[in-house]
This record gives structure tokens, sequence and C-alpha cells, in this order.
């Protein structure tokens, strides 16, 4: 099972569903969470807050986005009979549970970059996991969609950086439909386990990142380099695992 870092959201309600996942497509999509489709809940702000795992939706979505990205390039990673089964499946669920979509999004050995716009420096919070200390960021969600679309706008005035631009896009289309008073968490998780205690502790890719922005919105090129690019030599190591496993 890889190393996966979550990006969640947690709302005061929220629709979930614990139907199982179809079993030909459980290859094709690693979530990294053990099958379990309980609600996750967190105490937040003096609220209790939900996330659904709704585990089958996931599944089928990543299963036709894994597909799609692939059959483009004519690599047929996910068999055709799979994939449109997926599609199928996909469309049939949506059409019976109108009302649910994706409350996590998960990352394999590594956080992408994009993630940390979300958050402050002064939202990480360390806690205790089973291999050791873990990170994570927690903020409202109102102020997590303004830093996305700061880091958005910041971005799309250089068309040499267009594709983070289209990256932070589409999470703040992600972020957009969920309710105001919800919670967006960014969990490192067992990626956490991949790095030294003390690098988890102390380490600053959030504020690596919110410098870069800074430094796009004053027009500081150089800046903005320096700082992204100490962030991806950060978890360049990690992220190399994806492509020797």
């Amino acid at each position: 099972m890889a190393n996966a870092a979550h990006l969640r959201v947690y709302s005061p309600e929220a629709a979930g569903s614990q139907e199982p996942v179809p079993g030909f497509v459980k290859v094709y999509a690693v979530l990294s969470e053990g099958g379990a489709d309980s609600d996750l809940t967190a105490e937040w702000e003096g609220r209790r807050l939900v996330c659904p795992q709704n585990i089958r939706l996931r599944v089928l979505e990543s299963t036709v986005a894994f597909a799609g990205a692939f059959g483009a390039f004519g690599v047929g990673l996910v068999p055709e009979d799979a994939a449109k089964a997926a599609d199928r499946e996909l469309r049939s669920y949506l059409s019976s549970h109108p009302g649910h979509r994706s409350h996590i999004l998960t990352s394999a050995w590594h956080v992408p970059v994009r993630w940390f716009c979300g958050f402050d420096p002064s939202e990480k919070e360390v806690y205790e996991g089973p291999g050791g200390p873990r990170l994570r960021y927690r903020a409202d969600i109102s102020r997590a969609r303004d830093r996305v679309r700061e880091a958005r706008g910041a971005l799309e005035r250089f068309d040499m950086i267009r594709g983070p631009a289209e990256e932070l896009a589409r999470l703040a289309d992600w972020l957009s439909p969920f309710p105001d008073g919800s919670m967006l968490e960014l969990d490192y998780g067992d990626v956490s386990d991949l790095f030294e205690p003390q690098d988890i502790v102390f380490d600053d890719s959030c504020e690596l990142v919110r410098e870069a922005v800074a430094a796009l919105v004053a027009d500081d090129l150089a800046r903005a380099g320096d700082c992204y690019g100490r962030v991806l030599s950060r978890w360049a190591p990690v992220f190399s695992v994806a492509f020797s496993s």
C-alpha cells in the first residue's frame, strides 16, 4: 500500500455512502485507506464536523480519471472494458446520489505543492502517528478558498507558469461547492513516515509556498523561483519513490 497524503473537507453536514467498491476496479485505484468507509469526524473550533469517505465514489472517479489521463497517450493501464464499466457505474452512482461528492483528495508519496496554497504556516499542527510525528494543517474553508484564489491570480499573470495556474483552478473548482463553516485539512498522513522525525516537525514547505506567492504578487520572479525550487528539492527524494516502485 502506498504512503499517501490527503486533502479533506469536514463539513457541519455531509452526505455519505457505505456502498461497497466494485471488485473490477479495486486494482486500478489506490486510495491507501484500508477499505473502511465510515465517516471521519473532527472537533474543530468547538464544533463536530464530518468528512464522509465515500470510498465507492472516489474509487470510481479515480479509475475514470486514471484511464482518461493515460488513454490520451495510447497507454492502456486500465483495460478498456473496465474503464467503460467504471464510467457507467460512476454515472449511475451520481444519478442515484446527486448530493454526494468527494470530500477527500489523495496523493501517493508526496504532498502536491498546490495544496499548500490554501494554508497559512500558523495553521500547522504536529500530532503523533503510529511511526512517529505527523503533520497537518487545518483552515476555515472560506480563508482557504481566498488563498487559493490569490495564488491562482498571481500565477495567471505569467504565461510561463500556466500549468500550475490550471492546477490551482481545478483545486478552486473542487473547493467551491462546500458550505461555509467547513474546515479544510491537509494531512501528510503516512507520507510523514518517509522523513526523519525532526524534518517533519520543522518542515517549512507551507512557509516557502506562501513566500513564493507573495513574491509573484510583488513581481519578484527570482525570489519566487528560489522559494519554489526549495520546496521541490525538499520533496524530490520521496517523490522519486513513485517512479522507482
